[in-house]
């Protein structure tokens, strides 16, 4: 039996992507699927591109602006991993959207590098939903709100919504609560600020991506089920 290739793998992510919205009363065009490429060859994630996918996802700044460099320019790249203020400068010109903005601090300088570079940076806001070691994130709603409304003032950030990383945990109750708790914040940020675009959800991963799409996401992070177990 041969081994599947990306574009088979691709597709029957789409199809469980399919049948979750679905289950959950939702068009399956609501559901944006990311793959996360972070440690996969060149070779691999052109595969992916070849297969129709746009939307990929890095953590390394360093090793991201390398491979896309050698990508086509209609490639999305997001930065899902903590960014460090010293990687900040190369990550504004290789990234189109930080979907990990976790401190009111790197919300601040993020925003005076994009300046200095005249980009305007998508950015979501990450909560911390779970306590496990190495996860950040903003673990305060209210510091979160905050800063949301700093960013209102900000012209070099666009905020397009929030991301979360769920518990590593078989317990679909532990998680889902995860996911619910980051789209009722979802909720009141709309609410608060009808200004700002908060309507995308970054949550859920290849372990639990159904369980996010039933919860609202907007917005999956794939890596494992499309490209494999890490090299």
């Amino acid at each position: 039996m041969s081994t599947p290739s990306i574009k088979d793998n691709l597709d029957r992510v789409r199809d469980s992507i399919e049948k979750a919205a679905s289950a959950a009363g939702r068009p399956a065009e609501d559901v944006v699927l990311m793959a996360v490429s972070k440690t996969k060859p060149v070779e691999l994630i052109r595969e992916a591109y070849e297969a129709g996918q746009r939307l990929f996802g890095e953590n390394r700044v360093a090793e991201a602006a390398e491979k896309f460099a050698l990508l086509p320019d209609d490639t999305d790249l997001h930065l899902i991993g903590h960014l460090q203020s010293n990687k900040i400068k190369t990550a504004v010109p290789a990234f189109d959207c930080v979907e990990s903005v976790d401190s009111p601090e790197l919300a601040r300088k993020l925003a005076a590098q994009c300046e200095k570079k005249d980009k305007v940076m998508r950015i979501l806001l990450q909560l911390k939903t779970a306590e496990e070691g190495g996860k950040t994130g903003f673990s305060s709603e209210s510091e979160i709100m905050e800063t949301a409304g700093w960013i209102r003032e900000q012209k070099s950030l666009k905020v397009e919504g929030l991301m979360t990383i769920a518990p590593f945990t078989d317990d679909e109750s532990a998680v889902r609560n995860a996911f619910a708790r980051c789209r009722n914040l979802q909720e009141k940020l709309m609410s608060l600020y009808r200004d700002q675009d908060y309507s995308c959800l970054s949550m859920g991963m290849s372990s639990d991506y159904e369980w996010a799409i039933q919860e609202g996401a907007t917005l999956i992070r794939v890596g494992t089920a499309i490209f494999g177990g890490r090299f």
